[in-house]
């Protein structure tokens, strides 16, 4: 249970947080616009002069960033853009298709693609070994900002992606909108800041509102369902807690009760219940009714913005705030993940 006031000191949110991930979260601005300018300095254009539509692309490596990637690009888009983890690539990659390398992580497979006669794009730090492959196999390397888990540096990682798609003519995204969203997220973070009261920031008060419930991230639209899968990443890697697979069903095991009755009896209800929490980038989900008819209790975190790109880092820099502090109300360190270190060790 989290003690009462616990997210009211910025002081102590502060020093718990030692590996600085609130600082992490509040650089998404500063990303947006430094991983741009490092991609034009990286002679982003030129590179793709004379380039022609790819039959696929697919973004290789850890974290959510071709799934917001994808998002962006919307249902629209003329060629389908994919997600692959693991050592190995889909057979069917081949020399028509674009592949995105992101870091180190996707190291064996950017080799896998080159092999291949893919178009290869490496996204990462200057200092990669993935760098260096780039130049043995003349591929686009794009350096981004550094410093901290891969998880906090998103932004980093989107931007240079939808820029080559911009370049491919495979999604819209004007100069305005990428500044107009960083402002944006500049809009939110203050929000989110640690001086904030709690029942005023859009990123405590949700995290008090999961204390002791199963999250349930819920989203039906592309941008929702990118929104819904970081925030389950995120749960798990920084306030090292399970989340529930969005499934109607699981609905009906709620409390009961009117959640809206400040005065029923909380006994019976058990405390480790789903709370189902529902990203909307448009309309409220029906689903939330539903949930709400049986006692499961809901919270909503709705987009700003008019562009894909606002829409979906309006809904995921909450979501990040919001487990980062779950994690310091629960007085957990929110940036390091012992056990991945501790598979990484045993898979190296």
């Amino acid at each position: 249970m989290i003690p009462a006031g616990a997210l009211e000191d910025a002081e102590a949110l502060e020093a718990g947080d030692r590996g600085g991930m609130l600082r992490l979260v509040a650089s998404g601005a500063a990303q947006l616009r430094q991983s741009a300018r490092l991609a034009e300095e990286a002679g982003l254009a030129e590179a793709l002069r004379g380039a022609g539509r790819p039959r696929a692309v697919v973004v290789a490596g850890p974290g959510n960033a071709g799934e917001v990637v994808a998002a962006v690009c919307g249902l629209g888009c003329p060629v389908p853009v994919l997600t692959v983890t693991g050592r190995r690539l889909p057979g069917w990659v081949g020399v028509a298709d674009l592949v995105f390398a992101l870091g180190d992580e996707a190291f064996d497979l950017a080799e896998q693609a080159a092999r291949r006669g893919a178009s290869v794009v490496g996204v990462g730090p200057a200092e990669a070994r993935l760098a260096q492959l780039a130049v043995q196999s003349r591929s686009l390397y794009l350096p981004v900002p550094s410093g901290g888990p891969v998880r906090a540096l998103l932004w980093a990682q989107v931007v240079p992606m939808l820029l080559v798609l911009r370049g491919l003519r495979l999604v819209s995204l004007p100069d305005e909108v990428l500044e107009s969203t960083a402002v944006l997220l500049e809009d939110l973070i203050h929000r989110c800041r640690p001086s904030g009261e709690p029942f005023l920031n859009p990123g405590k008060q949700p995290a008090l509102e999961l204390a002791g419930g199963l999250p349930m991230p819920w989203g039906e639209t592309p941008l929702e369902l990118a929104a819904a899968a970081r925030f389950a990443a995120q749960l798990g890697d920084n306030a090292k807690l399970p989340s529930a697979v969005p499934q109607l069903g699981a609905l009906d095991r709620g409390p009961g009760g009117d959640p809206d009755d400040f005065f029923r009896d909380r006994g019976d209800e058990e405390e480790s219940g789903t709370h189902l929490v529902i990203f909307v980038e448009e309309r409220p989900s029906p689903v939330a009714e539903v949930a709400r008819a049986r006692g499961v209790p809901v919270t909503e975190i709705r987009s700003e913005g008019g562009h894909p790109l606002e829409r979906v880092a309006s809904l995921i820099v909450i979501c990040d705030y919001v487990s980062v502090y779950l994690a310091l109300a629960l007085g957990v360190d929110p940036t390091p993940v012992p056990a991945r270190a501790e598979l990484e060790a045993r898979i190296s």
